[in-house]
């Protein structure tokens, strides 16, 4: 009994427990699973799902706002037009009601504004005078200007072949005529300008002309200042005529070494060992006077080498009898007996000769003629004379020589130049002219009349070939031909030539290291050799050409045919007796300037200094350079 009853207590709390637990099961379902929990948000008790609503109207609202204009007052507002006003005008804020004390009034003559005046006539200037030098310059790798001077800057040695061309002014004359035009007695006073009396050089603008391959001309284009004018900028001319900036320009022209870069620009520093560079005029001077000295010499040694073997031959001249044992005389029938024999002539000892006496000449080598000579230092002296400095007076100098240089020039072209030179209108865009006048009145620079085209000059080819021999090989039906090119460059004042030997196709000349050529030991900062000439081998055919004169007779040759760049097929004959004149005179030309010794460079140092006088062979004309003729007669175009 007592075990029935305990065990209907357990079983009424296994159920109530069970009651339980379903019920708080029931609740939690409820209560987390099927209805969302509250959750405290933004000041309120939301579902998850309204606070997602809540969530996406707010961002609903600021996409909104960011799409309207800000309202705030602290927007950004750009300083470029602030800036750009500051910089037009920076004295702001400047009391412009100010009240200055009146002038007290002149009972004097009132000086009239308007003015007139009449512009004076440039001179005409004279006939130009050219010459070309061939230089290994010394060429900077920076631009000139501001603070960098052609003095102080990196340089790199470049061939360039210089073309300058001179004339002269009668620069006397040319002020009298402004200070007549400006400040003479027949003006007011009140008109008449120091100023405007003294004329400013404004431009020698030198214009160059190239011949065409069919013998015309073209069109006349302004050449442009060297790489070492260090005054470009300064140097431009006014675009417009405005009385302010024409007289600033005037005012900065006028000094001494602006004057002096417009009308005698300098020269590059030649690192070839020469004679110093001199105007054009000076220059062709001293050329044709070392020339004859040369000649001299040449003669005056080839005297003293004929004198040497005249007695030489003396010398040698064995003793002979004047006495024979025997002889017949004419008419005579019987031969004469020794008595009957006129007297011996006196025999001739080693130390006598029946010649003429013949004194030998010492040798005399061109130094010695050349130290002989005072022309050279008058030549240097008449160009320090003409060169303007510091304490030059143009107003006084009834010859100023002016010139202008050249350095765009390129091998194997022909040029004619000319001159003119300007000086500044002192009174353009003033309205101060007289009515003839009326059309220079915005002219802001007088320019004097062209010179007339000087002389053609043809600057020398620095790159030749040459086909010297041709070799034939059999190959069955074929023969295989090699022809072998001297391609010759002047690099640096040297002449090097390199041999080629090539077959149809092959370029002729290519980049050879400097070792495999004879500067190999000579003190030249370059590498290499660029021997390439642009040509290519097409072929090599036997060629006739009859000559003669009267009765003609056939020649027969080989040609070698090549293409340049424009695609011409042009010939060049093979070997040296079937060359025309011109090719085989270069051909000379250039090996016998091989034979010479290397041109020994100056360093930019002795350049600088002026040591540069040649110490090559007396023989060697390095001043004028090796001139090879750049045209090839005998050339057939297809």
């Amino acid at each position: 009994m007592g075990r029935t009853k305990g065990s209907l207590i357990e079983l009424i709390m296994d159920k109530a427990v069970l009651a339980i637990a379903a019920i708080a099961a029931l609740w939690l379902l409820f209560s987390f699973v099927i209805s969302s929990p509250a959750i405290e948000y933004a000041g309120q008790k939301l579902t998850p799902g309204q606070i997602d609503e809540a969530v996406n109207k707010k961002a609903l609202i600021l996409q909104e706002k960011l799409r309207t204009e800000p309202a705030d007052s602290n927007a950004y507002q750009p300083k470029k037009p602030a800036y750009l006003t500051l910089i037009k005008d920076s004295i702001i804020d400047v009391k412009t009601d100010i009240i200055f004390p009146k002038a007290p009034y002149s009972t004097g003559t009132i000086v009239n504004a308007k003015r007139v005046y009449r512009l004076p006539e440039i001179e005409s200037i004279t006939k130009p005078v050219l010459v070309s030098v061939r230089m290994a310059a010394f060429v900077p790798t920076d631009e000139i200007g501001g603070n960098l001077s052609y003095e102080n800057a990196d340089t790199k040695l470049r061939d360039v072949d210089l073309v300058t061309v001179e004339s002269s002014i009668d620069a006397k004359k040319l002020y009298d005529s402004f200070r007549e035009s400006f400040a003479g007695k027949s003006l007011p006073e009140e008109w008449r300008s120091e100023q405007y009396a003294k004329p400013v050089f404004a431009v020698v603008q030198m214009q160059r002309r190239t011949e065409q391959p069919d013998g015309s001309w073209s069109q006349w284009i302004t050449v442009p200042r060297t790489k070492i004018c260090p005054f470009k900028e300064a140097l431009e001319l006014p675009k417009k005529a405005d009385e302010y900036e024409i007289q600033i320009s005037m005012v900065q022209l006028a000094k001494t070494d602006k004057m002096k870069e417009i009308l005698q620009p300098s020269v590059y520093d030649n690192a070839i060992p020469a004679e110093p560079w001199l105007s054009p005029s000076l220059y062709n001077e001293r050329a044709k006077r070392l020339e004859k000295e040369l000649a001299e010499s040449k003669k005056l040694k080839l005297e003293d080498e004929r004198a040497s073997k005249l007695s030489e031959r003396a010398l040698r001249t064995p003793a002979r009898s004047s006495a024979p044992t025997r002889s017949t005389l004419p008419g005579a029938g019987t031969p004469m007996s020794g008595r009957d024999l006129p007297a011996a002539a006196p025999r001739l000892t080693r130390t006598q000769s029946q010649r003429p006496s013949v004194t030998p000449r010492l040798p005399t080598d061109r130094a010695n003629v050349l130290d002989q000579t005072e022309p050279a230092t008058s030549e240097l002296q008449l160009f320090r004379d003409l060169t303007l400095t510091e304490n030059s007076k143009p107003g006084q100098m009834e010859k100023l020589v002016f010139w202008a240089h050249d350095e765009t020039t390129k091998p194997g072209e022909k040029y004619q130049y000319r001159l003119r030179i300007g000086v500044f209108n002192p009174v353009a865009g003033t309205n101060w002219l007289s009515d003839e006048q009326k059309n220079m009145q915005n002219e802001t620079v007088l320019y004097s009349n062209f010179t007339e085209p000087t002389e053609i000059v043809e600057i020398p080819q620095r790159l030749r070939f040459f086909a010297t021999d041709i070799r034939e090989v059999e190959k069955g039906y074929t023969v295989d031909r090699t022809v072998e090119v001297k391609v010759a460059r002047y690099t640096l004042g040297n002449w090097v030539t390199k041999t080629f030997n090539l077959k149809n196709g092959e370029q002729i000349g290519t980049v050879v290291d400097v070792a495999e050529t004879r500067l190999a030991n000579v003190s030249i900062d370059i590498d290499t050799i660029d021997f390439s000439t642009g040509a290519v081998m097409v072929d090599a055919r036997r060629a006739t050409e009859w000559i003669g004169t009267g009765a003609l007779r056939p020649r027969d040759f080989y040609e070698l045919m090549y293409c340049q760049n424009d695609n011409t097929i042009e010939t060049m004959p093979i070997r040296e007796r079937f060359w025309p004149d011109e090719v085989a005179r270069s051909y000379k030309e250039i090996t016998q300037a091989e034979t010479d010794e290397p041109v020994m460079l100056l360093t930019r140092d002795q350049a600088k200094s002026g040591t540069n006088v040649s110490s090559q062979s007396p023989d060697r004309t390095t001043y004028r350079g090796t001139e090879i003729p750049s045209s090839s007669p005998g050339r057939t175009r297809y």
